[in-house]
């Protein structure tokens, strides 16, 4: 920014221009301090944009870049676009500030929007949305969520949950400013709600020693007309609390059968939570016999005491000797794996069983006798199964094959929550399910927003006469001039650089007389 105030400084004093160069500047820092991604200029490279209609298609706002960090209220990003939010953050609900975002993509409440007394509440609304369009269609499936999240945070004046809590992974993805805790699902139309069963019974009975009373969940299910850009997004919400857990754990066959055998004293049990060690360490005796609480790795595994009460301590970072151990497990393990390839491929090869050269590869000859012996009586029993498995795959094409996918799916059972528990970890309510729970979760649906090209062009156009005159000339003149500028620190050659740099003055002019013009109106919501 300090080369381009000297040397638009420098240009200005040249021409004895009648505008303040400071003026300007402050100007310029205000504009260029929104991330603009330009189009329709054939010396611009091309956006990652898709060919969903947009706002700025038709109007030359500034474009957001929505990311993660919108979800964190500390980050730079969150902050450069926190007065962009400004307005909407006002409503006092999630389904009050989606409502109002609603409102300006609906034609008919479009049209009956004030005109040219409250632009920026306009251009900020479009710039919102633009961005909610890219949360949905310039991200991988797997990174949309993650974005989403972080975009509806912002919605909501919260922040992002990431990392874990008290100990396990959360449930909730951002928390409101309202602290209300949500867990977020960006699914298509027909898709399960899927949760771990584990964590919601952390959540809701121990974390933090007495539980969370309630998780509101979010659900946006897009549609695509195209079969590729989101062009409606519906969403719903419902409560999962500690009176309506056991209604919806026991409406469905799949579900119930996370409790197993201990469904009944479960819900019995879950029925008279109290804040006592009595309570929670009778519950953790229950879950023990629940196949969908995995064993090992839930709360009241890891966090409750002998006496029934919530130890932190079992969540704490490991200190600078624990944290040595298990490098030194994870090396051991790395070693492990390598004796294993190479018992495999010495065998696969036809090679005579040489365990001496594999110590020697990782200078191992010091390590303790006792330690060698037993490494090498696994490299002797690996060579030897392996050399047997191959003569079965010339026998059978397939042995081998079955035997190492057996290993593989023992290996991924170990890595999934289930830890080789009946029945999965995974709590499931489907699309009718929802429904079906709509008195017992309080299901709440909050309508449609309607993001297809046909209806993004329309209100595009309702705006833009709203926007005529002097603020269009204004968002039109800026947006070249931010062009220009790029153009005159990138372009290769000089001749190209210095029109950009006359370009840029004049319209730079034109910029601060048409400011002049519109002065700003305050950001009253509309």
């Amino acid at each position: 920014m300090s080369k381009l105030r000297n040397i638009l400084k420098e240009e200005y004093t040249k021409k004895e221009s009648t505008v303040a160069p400071d003026s300007l500047m402050a100007m310029i820092e205000e504009i260029m301090a929104i991330p603009i991604v330009s189009r329709g200029d054939p010396e611009t490279p091309v956006d990652t944009l898709t060919e969903a209609e947009r706002f700025s298609m038709s109007i030359p706002i500034p474009k957001l870049n929505p990311n993660e960090a919108w979800g964190d209220p500390n980050s730079q990003s969150r902050k450069d676009i926190e007065r962009i939010f400004a307005s909407i953050t006002r409503q006092s609900s999630i389904q009050a500030r989606i409502a109002h975002v609603n409102s300006f993509v609906d034609p008919v409440q479009a049209e009956r929007k004030g005109t040219g007394e409250r632009f920026n509440a306009i251009l900020n609304m479009m710039m919102i949305i633009e961005a909610l369009q890219a949360c949905l269609n310039d991200y991988s499936e797997s990174s949309a969520g993650f974005v989403f999240e972080g975009f509806m945070a912002a919605l909501t004046g919260g922040k992002q949950i990431a990392g874990r809590v008290g100990g396990t992974l959360p449930i909730e993805d951002f928390v409101t400013g309202d602290e209300e805790a949500v867990s977020l699902k960006l699914l298509s139309p027909n898709t399960g709600i899927h949760g771990s069963f584990t964590n919601l019974i952390d959540y809701l009975f121990i974390r933090g020693g007495s539980g969370v009373p309630s998780i509101k969940y979010l659900i946006a299910r897009k549609n695509s007309d195209d079969g590729e850009d989101v062009s409606q997004l519906s969403i719903f919400d419902f409560i999962i609390n500690r009176n309506n857990f056991v209604d919806i754990m026991t409406s469905t066959p799949k579900n119930t059968a996370l409790l197993g055998k201990a469904a009944g004293a479960f819900e019995q049990h879950a029925r008279t939570w109290q804040d006592s060690p009595e309570w929670r360490l009778q519950m953790f005796e229950i879950l023990k016999e629940c196949p969908g609480y995995t064993e090992g790795k839930g709360m009241f595994y890891k966090n409750l005491g002998a006496e029934g009460m919530f130890d932190d301590e079992g969540s704490a970072p490991a200190g600078p000797e624990k944290k040595q151990k298990q490098y030194d497990l994870m090396t051991d393990q790395g070693l492990m794996i390598d004796l294993e390839n190479t018992a495999e491929k010495d065998a696969a090869a036809g090679e005579e069983p040489n365990f001496a050269k594999w110590v020697a590869k990782w200078k191992l000859q010091d390590k303790d006798e006792k330690k060698l012996q037993k490494l090498q009586g696994i490299y002797g029993k690996l060579y030897a199964d392996n050399a047997a498995e191959m003569q079965h795959f010339v026998e059978s094409y397939f042995g081998s094959f079955h035997e190492r996918e057996k290993r593989l799916m023992q290996e991924a059972s170990a890595l999934m929550e289930s830890s080789g528990k009946e029945g999965g970890s995974q709590w499931t309510i489907t699309r009718t399910g929802m429904a079906d729970l709509r008195a017992i979760a309080d299901v709440e649906y909050y309508g449609e927003l309607d993001l297809s090209d046909k209806n993004i062009k329309a209100v595009a156009e309702i705006y833009t006469k709203k926007l005529k005159g002097n603020m269009m000339q204004l968002l039109e003149t800026t947006k070249s001039f931010t062009i220009n500028v790029g153009k005159y620190f990138s372009a290769d050659r000089r001749s190209t650089a210095m029109n950009a740099n006359k370009q840029a003055q004049t319209e730079g002019e034109e910029v601060v007389e048409l400011l002049k013009k519109t002065p700003a109106k305050n950001s009253k919501e509309i």
